[in-house]
């Protein structure tokens, strides 16, 4: 169903320029929430500090964008025939010059407030910024996270109120840190890159069934998996070795002694390359 309430520009400032060719402008930007049906969201930023969080009450979204329109454009776009909604930095405009020129903690930052009553099939695009999100208590369907070189941390307090049926992460020279991921209530991880390390903390529960698919090189990947789950890892490991504490090696994979009598499951394949590996069963 086509929606024709209009967006609302709740305000757009040009601020002075910070330094040199610089022209740092702010935009305020929200729309009212009239209907509950799935959505699709893309959240692109660049560089600088990037913020998102559940936001109740009666607005879709809401956003304040701090950017240099001399390396980037803004946009605030949503369409109700395809329910699809944009905000953030075009992607045309995320290169080298937009990355120097907001990269500093003082330059540009994006912050973002999504109904968590709205189901949505999330990508987030965030080349050099410095990012963090909160998702717990939201209706997320679907995740894609593209991190570039300052990498973030991604939380779930609160569980995910839908199966979210995949988790891709495609990280640069950052790191990612993921805590309470047992409350994402996810099917599939994806996991590609991440020079920096990644983290992936599960916490104390985990909802769903989950397998990871993990390849990484060179920063290392850390698991932890609460005793209550069952785990079974098949590693391909090059330049280190693989022996977790407290598994044992059933046909050719690694398991946990609960495996067969545990009611949730972690399946982790991992292919590491230069850097480490290491699974921990137990409390965070």
């Amino acid at each position: 169903m086509r929606t024709t309430t209009m967006a609302l520009a709740l305000a757009a400032t040009l601020l002075s320029s910070a330094a040199g060719a610089q022209q740092w402008r702010t935009i305020e930007s929200a729309r009212q929430l009239t209907s509950t049906d799935a959505l699709r969201v893309t959240l692109n930023f660049t560089g600088g500090k990037f913020d998102l969080k559940p936001l109740p009450g009666n607005l879709l979204y809401q956003m304040q964008l701090r950017y240099d329109e001399q390396a980037a454009d803004a946009m605030h776009e949503y369409d109700a025939a395809t329910h699809q909604l944009r905000l953030g930095l075009r992607d045309a405009n995320m290169g080298f010059r937009a990355l120097k020129t907001m990269k500093h903690d003082d330059g540009g930052s994006m912050t973002v407030g999504l109904n968590p009553s709205v189901p949505v099939n999330l990508e987030l695009n965030l080349g050099g910024a410095e990012a963090e999100a909160e998702l717990g208590g939201m209706s997320i369907t679907s995740l894609k996270i593209h991190m570039g070189l300052a990498g973030g941390k991604v939380s779930f307090s609160e569980p995910n109120q839908v199966v979210m049926e995949q988790l891709s992460l495609d990280v640069g020279l950052g790191g990612a840190a993921f805590e309470n991921l047992g409350n994402a209530n996810v099917s599939q991880i994806n996991i590609n890159g991440g020079m920096d390390g990644i983290a992936l903390e599960f916490g104390e529960r985990v909802m769903h069934d989950v397998r990871i698919n993990a390849d990484v090189a060179f920063g290392g990947l850390k698991i932890q998996v609460p005793e209550s789950a069952g785990v079974s890892i098949q590693a391909s490991t090059k330049m280190a070795s693989f022996k977790p504490d407290g598994f044992d090696k059933v046909d050719g994979a690694w398991v946990t002694p609960n495996w067969k009598q545990a009611s949730t499951h972690v399946t982790i394949a991992v292919n590491a390359s230069l850097g480490s590996f290491k699974v921990n069963h137990g409390a965070p």
